[in-house]
């Protein structure tokens, strides 16, 4: 188990260096929302993950996969159709 001083560490680390990367600039976005636009997927959603970006440490960009893109769609829905 990590100790106060590494999470502190770990926490400043973030600060100093994380920012925000737009999907668009994550390897593997464009492709993967292209295919789900060629598969009939909803142009609105797509244009609102574009437009959505994900606070993350240079080296963190290219772990980043399919999955995640495709929870985040999931998210996506799910909160809009909990709108009602």
């Amino acid at each position: 188990m990590p100790s106060d001083e590494d999470i502190a560490r770990r926490a400043l680390d973030l600060q100093r260096r994380a920012r925000d990367y737009p999907l668009v600039v994550v390897p593997g976005y464009s492709e993967w929302s292209e295919r789900k636009l060629a598969e009939g997927g909803n142009e609105a959603f797509i244009a609102n993950l574009d437009a959505t970006s994900m606070w993350l440490l240079p080296e963190e960009l290219d772990s980043v996969s399919t999955e995640i893109f495709d929870e985040l769609l999931d998210d996506l829905k799910s909160g809009i159709d909990n709108a009602d």
